[in-house]
Protein backbone atom coordinates (compact mmCIF):
# COMPACT_ATOMS: atom_id res chain seq x y z
CA UNK A 1 0.00 0.00 0.00
CA UNK A 2 1.85 3.68 -1.12
CA UNK A 3 1.94 5.40 1.69
CA UNK A 4 1.41 9.84 1.02
CA UNK A 5 4.21 12.12 0.68
CA UNK A 6 4.88 14.17 3.77
CA UNK A 7 3.34 17.12 1.99
CA UNK A 8 0.07 15.00 1.52
CA UNK A 9 -1.39 14.69 4.77
CA UNK A 10 -1.11 18.57 5.53
CA UNK A 11 -4.20 20.34 4.57
CA UNK A 12 -6.70 23.05 6.09
CA UNK A 13 -6.59 23.58 9.61
CA UNK A 14 -10.37 24.02 9.83
CA UNK A 15 -12.97 22.31 8.08
CA UNK A 16 -14.35 24.47 5.16
CA UNK A 17 -17.62 25.89 5.02
CA UNK A 18 -20.52 24.41 2.77
CA UNK A 19 -23.24 21.81 3.45
CA UNK A 20 -23.51 19.93 6.76
CA UNK A 21 -21.56 17.59 7.30
CA UNK A 22 -22.82 13.45 6.49
CA UNK A 23 -22.68 11.85 9.70
CA UNK A 24 -22.03 8.51 7.47
CA UNK A 25 -19.37 9.55 6.16
CA UNK A 26 -17.52 10.58 9.39
CA UNK A 27 -18.55 7.31 10.61
CA UNK A 28 -16.79 5.45 7.43
CA UNK A 29 -14.01 7.50 7.77
CA UNK A 30 -13.62 6.88 11.71
CA UNK A 31 -13.80 2.60 11.16
CA UNK A 32 -11.26 2.75 7.72
CA UNK A 33 -8.75 4.70 10.48
CA UNK A 34 -9.33 1.99 13.20
CA UNK A 35 -8.60 -0.99 10.61
CA UNK A 36 -6.47 0.40 8.55
CA UNK A 37 -4.41 1.04 11.76
CA UNK A 38 -4.54 -2.17 13.00
CA UNK A 39 -3.35 -3.57 9.36
CA UNK A 40 -0.54 -1.06 8.17
CA UNK A 41 0.53 0.49 11.72
CA UNK A 42 0.21 4.63 11.93
CA UNK A 43 3.43 5.46 10.26
CA UNK A 44 2.27 4.04 6.83
CA UNK A 45 -1.02 5.35 7.34
CA UNK A 46 -2.18 7.64 4.37
CA UNK A 47 -5.44 9.46 4.13
CA UNK A 48 -5.54 8.39 0.28
CA UNK A 49 -5.81 4.71 1.83
CA UNK A 50 -8.16 5.66 4.25
CA UNK A 51 -10.64 7.70 2.49
CA UNK A 52 -10.23 4.65 -0.74
CA UNK A 53 -11.23 2.16 2.45
CA UNK A 54 -14.18 4.45 3.28
CA UNK A 55 -15.57 4.92 -0.24
CA UNK A 56 -15.17 8.83 -0.28
CA UNK A 57 -12.08 11.44 -1.09
CA UNK A 58 -9.17 13.11 0.88
CA UNK A 59 -10.89 15.83 0.68
CA UNK A 60 -13.71 14.99 2.63
CA UNK A 61 -11.42 14.01 5.27
CA UNK A 62 -9.72 17.26 4.95
CA UNK A 63 -12.71 19.17 5.33
CA UNK A 64 -13.39 17.35 8.95
CA UNK A 65 -9.79 16.82 10.09
CA UNK A 66 -6.56 19.14 9.79
CA UNK A 67 -4.98 16.10 9.22
CA UNK A 68 -3.95 12.06 10.13
CA UNK A 69 -2.53 13.13 13.10
CA UNK A 70 -6.42 14.98 14.67
CA UNK A 71 -8.35 11.91 12.76
CA UNK A 72 -6.10 9.25 14.62
CA UNK A 73 -6.90 11.06 17.78
CA UNK A 74 -10.31 11.43 17.18
CA UNK A 75 -10.73 7.55 15.90
CA UNK A 76 -8.99 5.47 18.83
CA UNK A 77 -10.17 8.30 21.50
CA UNK A 78 -13.57 8.99 20.68
CA UNK A 79 -15.69 11.10 23.27
CA UNK A 80 -17.22 8.29 24.20
CA UNK A 81 -14.39 6.64 25.31
CA UNK A 82 -13.10 9.71 27.08
CA UNK A 83 -15.86 9.99 29.45
CA UNK A 84 -15.00 9.79 32.45
CA UNK A 85 -17.64 8.38 35.59
CA UNK A 86 -19.80 10.20 38.31
CA UNK A 87 -18.09 11.04 41.63
CA UNK A 88 -19.11 8.23 44.09
CA UNK A 89 -18.17 10.41 47.37
CA UNK A 90 -15.62 7.96 48.44
CA UNK A 91 -12.31 9.42 47.47
CA UNK A 92 -10.06 6.39 46.76
CA UNK A 93 -13.39 4.73 45.20
CA UNK A 94 -13.65 8.01 42.84
CA UNK A 95 -9.26 7.48 42.30
CA UNK A 96 -10.04 3.93 41.17
CA UNK A 97 -12.48 4.73 38.65
CA UNK A 98 -10.89 6.87 37.43
CA UNK A 99 -7.81 4.88 37.02
CA UNK A 100 -9.99 2.09 35.17
CA UNK A 101 -11.67 4.03 32.99
CA UNK A 102 -8.31 5.47 31.69
CA UNK A 103 -7.65 1.64 31.70
CA UNK A 104 -10.19 1.38 29.35
CA UNK A 105 -9.54 4.63 27.35
CA UNK A 106 -5.76 3.56 26.63
CA UNK A 107 -5.90 -0.82 26.76
CA UNK A 108 -7.24 -1.39 23.01
CA UNK A 109 -5.52 -2.51 19.99
CA UNK A 110 -5.77 0.88 17.82
CA UNK A 111 -4.14 2.90 20.97
CA UNK A 112 -1.48 0.69 21.56
CA UNK A 113 -0.43 0.43 17.71
CA UNK A 114 -0.88 4.42 17.41
CA UNK A 115 0.13 6.01 19.97
CA UNK A 116 3.82 6.28 20.00
CA UNK A 117 3.90 8.03 16.52
CA UNK A 118 1.09 9.41 17.29
CA UNK A 119 2.52 11.28 20.40
CA UNK A 120 5.49 12.18 18.13
CA UNK A 121 3.33 14.02 15.45
CA UNK A 122 1.15 15.54 17.86
CA UNK A 123 4.24 17.46 19.81
CA UNK A 124 5.61 18.38 16.43
CA UNK A 125 2.41 20.17 15.16
CA UNK A 126 1.33 23.41 18.20
CA UNK A 127 -2.04 23.07 16.35
CA UNK A 128 -3.07 19.41 16.69
CA UNK A 129 -1.33 20.11 20.41
CA UNK A 130 -3.34 22.10 21.34
CA UNK A 131 -6.68 20.66 19.90
CA UNK A 132 -5.59 17.22 21.40
CA UNK A 133 -4.49 18.89 24.94
CA UNK A 134 -8.07 20.56 24.84
CA UNK A 135 -10.33 17.08 24.51
CA UNK A 136 -8.11 15.99 26.95
CA UNK A 137 -8.69 18.58 29.54
CA UNK A 138 -12.17 18.54 28.92
CA UNK A 139 -12.72 15.07 29.70
CA UNK A 140 -10.06 14.76 32.70
CA UNK A 141 -11.55 17.68 34.54
CA UNK A 142 -13.04 15.18 36.42
CA UNK A 143 -9.52 14.65 37.73
CA UNK A 144 -9.29 18.04 39.31
CA UNK A 145 -13.37 18.43 40.21
CA UNK A 146 -14.58 15.23 41.61
CA UNK A 147 -11.66 14.64 44.04
CA UNK A 148 -12.37 18.05 45.94
CA UNK A 149 -10.28 20.32 43.58
CA UNK A 150 -11.36 23.65 42.13
CA UNK A 151 -11.76 23.71 38.27
CA UNK A 152 -8.95 25.05 36.35
CA UNK A 153 -9.53 27.79 33.82
CA UNK A 154 -6.42 27.58 32.27
CA UNK A 155 -7.17 24.71 30.08
CA UNK A 156 -4.10 22.49 31.74
CA UNK A 157 -4.43 19.23 32.83
CA UNK A 158 -4.73 18.31 36.76
CA UNK A 159 -1.43 17.11 38.16
CA UNK A 160 -4.00 13.67 39.02
CA UNK A 161 -4.65 13.34 35.54
CA UNK A 162 -0.93 13.63 34.86
CA UNK A 163 -0.05 11.03 37.46
CA UNK A 164 -2.96 8.18 36.15
CA UNK A 165 -2.73 8.88 32.32
CA UNK A 166 1.11 9.57 32.27
CA UNK A 167 1.23 6.23 33.73
CA UNK A 168 -0.86 4.38 30.98
CA UNK A 169 1.35 5.80 28.20
CA UNK A 170 4.22 5.04 29.78
CA UNK A 171 3.44 1.36 30.40
CA UNK A 172 2.46 1.06 26.74
CA UNK A 173 5.28 2.87 24.90
CA UNK A 174 8.45 1.94 27.55
CA UNK A 175 6.89 -1.10 28.66
CA UNK A 176 4.80 -2.07 25.90
CA UNK A 177 4.36 -5.59 26.93
CA UNK A 178 3.17 -5.31 30.31
CA UNK A 179 -0.69 -5.14 30.44
CA UNK A 180 -2.93 -2.60 31.89
CA UNK A 181 -4.51 -5.05 34.21
CA UNK A 182 -6.86 -5.41 36.62
CA UNK A 183 -3.16 -5.85 39.01
CA UNK A 184 -2.32 -2.31 37.49
CA UNK A 185 -5.52 -0.68 38.30
CA UNK A 186 -4.99 -1.90 42.17
CA UNK A 187 -1.20 -1.26 42.23
CA UNK A 188 -2.28 2.51 40.70
CA UNK A 189 -4.64 2.96 42.96
CA UNK A 190 -3.24 2.44 46.14
CA UNK A 191 -0.37 4.04 44.80
CA UNK A 192 -2.41 7.31 44.59
CA UNK A 193 -5.11 7.30 46.89
CA UNK A 194 -1.63 6.79 49.75
CA UNK A 195 -0.18 10.07 48.28
CA UNK A 196 -3.48 11.80 48.10
CA UNK A 197 -3.87 11.11 51.82
CA UNK A 198 -0.44 12.75 52.53
CA UNK A 199 -0.52 16.08 50.69
CA UNK A 200 -4.48 16.09 52.06
CA UNK A 201 -3.08 15.61 55.88
CA UNK A 202 0.36 17.92 54.74
CA UNK A 203 -2.57 20.87 53.80
CA UNK A 204 -4.74 20.49 56.73
CA UNK A 205 -2.08 20.33 58.81
CA UNK A 206 -0.63 23.89 57.34
CA UNK A 207 -3.45 25.29 57.12
CA UNK A 208 -4.31 24.73 60.91
CA UNK A 209 -4.55 27.78 63.61
CA UNK A 210 -0.94 28.09 64.44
Amino acid sequence: MRTDRPGDDKGPSRPSAGRPRDSKIDAAIVQATRELLLETGYPALSLSAIAARAGTTTAAIYRRWSGKAQLVHEAILPAEVMAMPSASGDVTEDIRALVEATRTMFDRPEVRVALPALIADTVADPDVHSRMTSRFAESLATFRTRIDQQPSDDGDLPLLAEVVVGSAIFRIIVRHDAPLDAAWVDDLTRLVSSGWASMSHAASRSSAPG
